[in-house]
């Protein structure tokens, strides 16, 4: 046992002890591959319900407790913990909502949770130079119920999902958020994700065409969150969660570089200090979510950090590798999947360069939006 990540495999140990034995047992690239049955073994070992408050059935984890289960998930599958960190967003801006809605909002949590059911997330479509903001899917209103179009691609959980939660274009003018059973005639996955890379995390096409949905699962933002503010929230959880799974990805490296015993102290040191320099990084951040900080600072500060973690695991993976060695490399594909996973951050909406001009003209006075 190892002071590197101790707490972090300490919450995983509190709130996921089933998960534990299959993660560390179980060879990462096979977790990593498409026939991958580590979603199923989160499912099994009560994952699902990680966010949720002890009060609605969860487990009741902090931001702070998520976020260092989630570093400890990332360094054993990287596949996993970037598709479950789609599942945590949804389902704990669903609960901030019905938190602040009515008894059968938090009953539709208590059920979510009771059921162990998998919530995939169909917002930020990958669109060049699109709004991560700006739906992709649209809600046309029929009597009693919305006709949902539209495509979602990548969609994390596509395969194992039993919810879908989309932002929506509504035909009165408005944007909403769709609760999607994932068994509604009307949805189809279609292969889209053809790297190796992150191919656990079940990133295919999902597709609707007149997906029929009571008018009550559609949450219109005019009347529910005219402010944009559960769009922020989920934008926290979604940041501080797929950070802490690449911190996890590049702290497997460094696991490896202990394990190795190469006496490379500088180039150990040069790695751990960037990671764990973002850690407390995103520590920080969680600590001011548990506490109630919502809105537009706290979101600036986290896409800050995210930006420059981004830069600093690049840093920190080459120096892992390099402090391996070649023989290492050659005689390890882990090595290599494991580098080659933690420039996938970089990835993640939104882009930096469709931010930076909202984030200077922040500090320089003007209000912050996502764009």
């Amino acid at each position: 046992m190892t002071a590197l990540m101790g707490r972090e495999r300490a919450a995983l140990q509190k709130y996921l002890p089933n998960l534990v034995t299959y993660l560390d047992e179980t060879p990462l690239l096979e977790m990593e591959g498409k026939n991958s049955d580590a979603i199923a073994h989160f499912r099994d070992a009560g994952g699902t319900a990680l966010t949720i408050p002890v009060e609605s059935g969860g487990l009741g984890a902090s931001a702070l407790d998520a976020v260092r289960v989630q570093r400890a998930i990332g360094s054993r599958s990287p596949s996993l913990g970037a598709a479950t960190t789609m599942h945590h967003l949804s389902l704990a801006t669903l609960n901030e909502f019905a938190q602040m809605g009515t008894d059968e909002d938090r009953a539709l949590i208590k059920g979510l949770v009771e059921q162990r059911a998998i919530v995939a997330s169909g917002f930020s479509e990958g669109t060049t130079g699109g709004s991560v903001f700006i739906p992709t899917m649209t809600a046309t209103r029929s009597g009693e119920t919305y006709l949902i179009n539209g495509s979602k691609k990548p969609c994390s959980l596509s395969a194992s999902m039993d919810l879908l939660t989309a932002s929506v274009q509504v035909d009165n003018g408005e944007r909403g958020i769709a609760l999607i059973p994932a068994s509604s005639p009307g949805i189809s996955v279609h292969p889209f994700w053809e790297s190796s890379i992150l191919a656990g995390a079940e990133s295919d096409e999902v597709q609707l065409k007149d997906v029929e949905v009571p008018a009550s699962f559609v949450l219109l933002n005019g009347d529910d969150d005219p402010d944009g503010q559960h769009e922020m929230t989920g934008y926290l959880w979604f940041g501080m969660l797929v950070t802490a799974n690449y911190l996890g990805a590049a702290s497997a490296l460094l696991e490896r570089l202990v394990a190795a015993r190469k006496d490379d102290y500088e180039g150990y040191v040069r790695a751990a200090s960037e990671i764990e320099n973002g850690m407390s990084a995103i520590e920080s951040i969680a600590r001011a979510v548990d506490e109630g900080e919502r809105g537009q600072d706290i979101s600036v500060r986290l896409l800050l950090c995210r930006i420059a973690i981004r830069d600093a695991l690049v840093r920190a993976s080459s120096a892992a590798v390099e402090s391996l060695g070649g023989i290492a490399f050659i005689k390890s594909s882990d090595i290599g999947y494991l580098a080659a996973a933690v420039h996938a951050f970089a990835f993640h909406p939104p882009s930096r360069r469709s931010v930076s001009e909202s984030l200077a003209r922040f500090h320089a006075g003007d209000e912050f939006a996502f764009v």
